[in-house]
């Protein structure tokens, strides 16, 4: 029997093959970020009765769980890594990132959280150039500075004196952006399944005896939430890391603007958090910069910047 080929099937994935790596991270990117915004919501309803670090132990348990298929198709690969320095590193600089980022959205409104987190974007992007020597151009950073200037403008997390939680979220900030490059340079070497692996296993291990210390039994309406947190967190890392093995770092970074607009959202939908003046202002400046960055990344490379692949 003779199988016809679907022309319109064929022109799909010509289309999809004429696609930028950086576009198609671009939109894995901001698939993340939606996910990862829920995950927020869900740790406001858990935090007041379960330790920030037992919620990072549950969710990596179960993301682990949930991702076994996976890691055994590519037990092959997960076995030998090739970078495991840097997949260590990038688990240690999660868990750092981890605990500080959902802390921080206890005690802060959701917008100034995630505002201060956007520092990690300017790290993210001078790290891709020294370390992973990937070209920035002006334009990149121009978006980068355009959008910084709006996170301050809208939240001025230090205009009424010192906030301590303030800068808990500011060093998850600098372990996410280093753990960015981590990604990066590690997925260098190996599969999108071996990072995730490793990841998760220096996660359990650091953060499980003093989760057991801090344990608290969860209710049924706790560990619903749990499994729920759990179930994005495997959906959005995955989401995450795919993005960053694929696009430019120095490209995508930009792109965590938007889940400032995202958050922000949530907060004042949610828990009536709202939007002052200069929170709009900020938002503009920053929705600039997202759309100027998506734009940018639809372009064929052959037109827009040379980004050429990471130095061994």
């Amino acid at each position: 029997m003779t199988v016809v080929p679907n022309p319109s099937e064929n022109g799909d994935r010509r289309w999809l093959a004429g696609l930028s790596p950086n576009l198609v991270a671009s939109g894995l990117m901001i698939l993340a970020f939606l996910v990862f915004s829920m995950m927020a919501v869900l740790m406001r309803e858990v935090g007041d009765t379960i330790h920030v670090l037992q919620v990072i132990l549950i969710r990596q348990a179960v993301a682990m769980l949930l991702m076994t298929p996976w890691f055994w198709r590519d037990r092959v690969f997960i076995l030998r890594p090739r970078g495991f320095r840097l997949h260590l590193m990038r688990g240690i600089l999660a868990v750092i990132a981890m605990a500080c980022g959902l802390t921080s959205i206890l005690y802060i409104s959701f917008a100034d959280a995630t505002a201060i987190q956007m520092s990690e974007v300017l790290i993210a992007t001078a790290l891709a150039a020294l370390v992973l020597k990937e070209h920035v151009g002006w334009r990149r950073w121009t978006a980068s500075a355009v959008g910084f200037v709006g996170v301050v403008i809208m939240t001025k997390p230090f205009g009424g004196g010192f906030e301590p939680y303030a800068l808990v979220a500011l060093v998850g900030a600098v372990a996410g952006g280093a753990g960015m490059i981590a990604v990066r340079l590690g997925s260098a070497y190996d599969r999108t399944t071996t990072v995730l692996f490793w990841q998760a296993v220096v996660v359990i291990v650091l953060v499980s005896p003093v989760a057991a210390m801090v344990w608290v039994t969860p209710t049924q309406e706790d560990a619903v939430l749990l499994i729920g947190m759990a179930l994005i967190f495997a959906a959005g890392n995955w989401l995450f890391t795919s993005a960053l093995r694929l696009g430019d770092t120095a490209a995508i970074a930009p792109l965590h603007y938007l889940r400032l607009i995202i958050m922000a959202g949530l907060g004042w939908w949610i828990y009536a958090e709202v939007p002052s003046l200069t929170t709009v202002i900020g938002a503009v400046l920053v929705l600039g910069a997202a759309s100027y960055t998506i734009g940018r990344n639809a372009r064929k490379k052959s037109l827009a910047e040379p980004d050429g692949p990471p130095s061994a």
